[in-house]
């Protein structure tokens, strides 16, 4: 007779498998994150070196989103079913989208614990090879400045995590769900022998089932068609609505945390040492390109780390609060708090206390998001997971570059107006909270 699979795992226990499962995706999430999320602290250095607008350094920012939102949908639908001159700026513009292109290819529903980790490391390197406008070598005309060493140096857990994961099996659930018994079978065998040293023969286990596994559909012959008939069961009840309430959360989650995280350092830099609210001190800067940027003020990444740990530090609180408090209560909490440290940089002055309530405004949000996620594997079963997670990171990501048009367009010029546009959005995700049935 066979054996249930959450049972057979149960047995297998845990392993040197498990542990290089954790290893690949911890250095999957902190390469992700390097490469999306990291451009923003080279950022200023790339600006003056290419002599960018803000609007072209919003295109820079959001050329990996862009990537990943063409093909995130597509990446979920594969993992259910298979588990100086400007022209040199725009050829760098470029490969930013194409990263972002195949990062979801390879990280569709990955959110992790470890995610904060990348966001202490890469301003952590930063600070130690600053300042990253320094020339390191020159071929000709071409300066190879210190910038791009750190771009280069993001890309090694990228590496490590493929080698980890060509290590690794395919999953035995996705096997069950496609009907591939035996390879289940076998895969959970050598999961076995990895971590027991012994056969699941010896342990009375001859073959492997999955309850509620997926219902077999007639196949389409066109690939839109198989998409979008793959995709029909989460607009229908009984995923449809409660989809759409926690995909507007996430959402707003990426629309506050990420959108307003990529001008992070940018925003610290261009504040000046009066005490003035945060739009005062915005409302007098200079939105034309200007080289001497590059060399009249230091700029400080220790922010940037603050913003990590303090990202960190509110994993720390969520995970303290889930040993007493529902999900649902646990993201309501966190919006309040982030709208309450939004809506104090309309009234306070001091530096340090501007850096403390922006920090809060942020990590609350972006340390949620993962939360709010798992809310989504939860709801769906097993064979639509990848498609959910993937259907609502994808308007997610659309939310960012929304964010990011928006500051990088209207938040010098319309600072009040723009800044607490963001407050509103984090407002109706507290709201919004209200409504999910956990």
């Amino acid at each position: 007779m066979p054996t249930d699979i959450d049972v057979v795992l149960e047995l297998i226990g845990f392993g040197w498998t498990q542990l290089l499962m954790f290893l690949g995706s911890a250095l999957t999430i902190i390469y992700i994150v390097n490469e999306i999320m990291g451009i923003s602290i080279v950022a200023i250095s790339i600006a003056c070196e290419f002599n960018l607008t803000h609007t072209e350094l919003f295109l820079l920012t959001s050329a990996g989103f862009l990537g990943m939102i063409l093909s995130s949908h597509y990446a979920g639908y594969k993992s259910d079913q298979i588990g100086r001159p400007m022209p040199l700026f725009y050829c760098f513009l470029f490969f930013r989208f194409l990263a972002g292109l195949l990062l979801s290819l390879w990280h569709q529903c990955e959110r992790d614990y470890l995610l904060v980790i990348s966001s202490i490391l890469v301003p952590l390197l930063a600070h130690l090879f600053d300042p990253l406008h320094s020339v390191l070598w020159s071929m000709g005309s071409f300066h190879v400045r210190v910038w791009r060493l750190c771009m280069l140096l993001n890309l090694i857990p990228g590496i490590l995590s493929l080698i980890a994961f060509w290590a690794l099996p395919e999953s035995a659930k996705f096997m069950l769900s496609k009907g591939n018994a035996e390879g289940a079978y076998k895969t959970l065998n050598r999961l076995c022998r990895y971590n027991r040293r012994q056969s699941l023969e010896s342990l009375g286990v001859t073959s492997v089932t999955q309850p509620n596994a997926q219902v077999p559909v007639e196949k389409q012959s066109n690939f839109f068609h198989r998409l979008w008939f793959e995709t029909l069961p989460l607009l229908r009840p009984p995923y449809g609505k409660p989809l759409l309430i926690i995909t507007c959360i996430i959402c707003g989650y990426f629309f506050v945390g990420n959108g307003f995280a990529l001008w992070f350092v940018k925003i610290r830099y261009l504040l000046s040492d009066n005490e003035r609210i945060m739009c005062d001190h915005l409302k007098d800067v200079d939105t034309t390109p200007s080289e001497s940027t590059c060399t009249n003020k230091p700029i400080n990444y220790t922010e940037g780390i603050f913003l990590g740990i303090s990202a960190l530090g509110s994993c720390v609180w969520i995970s303290i609060l889930l040993l007493c408090l529902s999900r649902r209560r646990i993201m309501f909490i966190n919006s309040v708090i982030s709208a309450i440290g939004g809506l104090s940089l309309n009234l306070v002055r001091h530096q340090i206390v501007q850096l403390v309530a922006m920090v809060v405004f942020i990590s609350m949000c972006t340390s949620t998001i993962t939360l709010a996620s798992s809310v989504i594997a939860d709801m769906v079963p097993t064979y639509l997971r990848g498609k959910a997670i993937s259907l609502a990171f994808m308007f997610a990501r659309i939310a960012v570059i929304i964010a990011n048009s928006l500051i990088g367009h209207f938040l010098y010029d319309y600072c009040l107006i723009t800044f607490n546009l963001f407050v509103l959005v984090v407002i109706v995700v507290a709201i919004l909270t209200l409504f999910l049935h956990l």
